[in-house]
This record gives structure tokens, sequence and C-alpha cells, in this order.
């Protein structure tokens, strides 16, 4: 009963997970400066913090000047080395979906003109990979967490389950015992029933002859 109320869990976790597969699609950003081809990613089991942060951090790491201005990210100059040997600007607005997953649109600035399938193939599937990468790498970490919220949700529900079997268990013992005193007791009651019917012959007899015995004591002289 335990291994198939694990697997059952466990299997509806699993159908969800299959359902969010992480993917990068191309589409036009909406930015404070303007309206930029885009890339555009879903972070799922995450919260924007901490998304936020780590895209942050991200873009840091390419070494230029990070900024962020009324819910939007600029990295200025950064040098991608994977996508070119020239500064990139990245526009980035990271919002959450309606679903409660994180959504980044970012957008890649080569200098006058952004990353797109139609003019940098080579360059748009680099920073394609980039995107993919970040999101897969922060899904797999929020899953592990949820993951572990998850299985500890479930041995709270197993441990109140086998309290229960196990309660269930102990009355049940209880009611045999409880049967086999009262079928004890019963027995019992049929002999005294007996024993109390035949010690008041006895008792009724020795009255008799004690009445008998005081009444001969008054012919003593």
């Amino acid at each position: 009963m335990k291994k198939i109320f694990l697997l059952f869990a466990f299997a509806i976790i699993a159908t969800g997970v299959y359902s969010q597969r992480v993917e990068v699609k191309e589409n036009t950003g909406q930015f404070r400066s303007g309206n930029k081809n885009s890339f555009v990613t879903t972070v799922y089991h995450s919260d924007i913090k901490t998304v936020t942060k780590e895209f942050t951090s991200l873009l840091k790491g390419y070494k230029g000047k990070v900024s962020s201005k009324k819910g939007e990210i600029f990295g200025d100059n950064l040098m991608i080395t994977s996508i070119s040997n020239n500064t990139i600007d990245v526009y980035a607005i990271i919002k959450e979906t309606k679903d409660g997953d994180v959504e980044v649109t970012a957008a890649f600035d080569l200098g006058g003109a952004c990353i797109s399938s139609s003019t940098n193939s080579e360059q748009f599937g680099r920073a394609s990979d980039i995107m993919r990468e970040f999101a897969l790498e922060l899904t797999e970490k929020g899953y592990a967490n949820f993951l572990k919220s998850e299985e500890k949700v479930l041995k709270e529900s197993q441990k109140e389950y086998e309290k229960m079997v196990d309660l269930k268990k102990d009355l049940t013992k209880d009611n045999e015992d409880y049967k086999k005193k009262i079928e004890q007791n019963e027995k019992e009651i049929d002999k005294l029933t007996k024993d109390i019917e035949d010690k008041g012959k006895e008792v009724k007899e020795k009255e008799e002859s004690y009445n008998n015995l005081k009444k001969g004591s008054s012919k003593i002289k």
C-alpha cells in the first residue's frame, strides 16, 4: 500500500514536469528604448526575485556594466565571446506570467541591430542556447527545491496514514481483547450464579440449624 501511495504521488508530479518544456522563442520585446527583436523563455518552479537576481548575475559575468531601471535590466558593453568578439548590449525584462511562472524577454544588440534568426542565424543559435541553458538550470534548481518540499509533505501524509492504520489495529485488538474478557466474565458470572444458588441453600440450612441451636440454649438450666 505504501509503495502504491508513493508511485501515485510522484506520477502526479511527473505529469506536471513533462508539460513544462523549456523553450526559447523569437518575438518582439517592448523596451523603454523601443521595440527590439528578442528571445523569450520561461523559467518554471522559481520566482521573479530569484530569476532577476540570477539573470543580472549572468550578465555581470560578461564583464560589462549592468544596471536596472523601472523593471528593465540593461547590460552595457558585455563581452559574450560565444556570440561575438565585439561588445554586446543586452536588454531584458522579467515578469511573472498568469500561471505563476517567470518569463524572460531579452534582446542582444550587436551595435545598431539586435540578433534575429533572419539576419544572424549562427549568432541567433548561440544566444538562444544561452537563454535556454539559463532557464533550464534555474528550472532544474527550482524543481529540485519543489521536489524536496513535496517529499516533506508526502512524508507527513505517510506518517499520518501509518498512524491511522496503527490506531485501527490497536482498537481492533482492544475490541478482540474486550470480547474475550466479556466471554470470560460471562462464564464466571454463570459459575457464580450457580455457586450463589448453592451457597444460598447452604446459608439457609445453617441459619435454620443455628436458630434451632439457639432455641435449645434456653432449655439449659
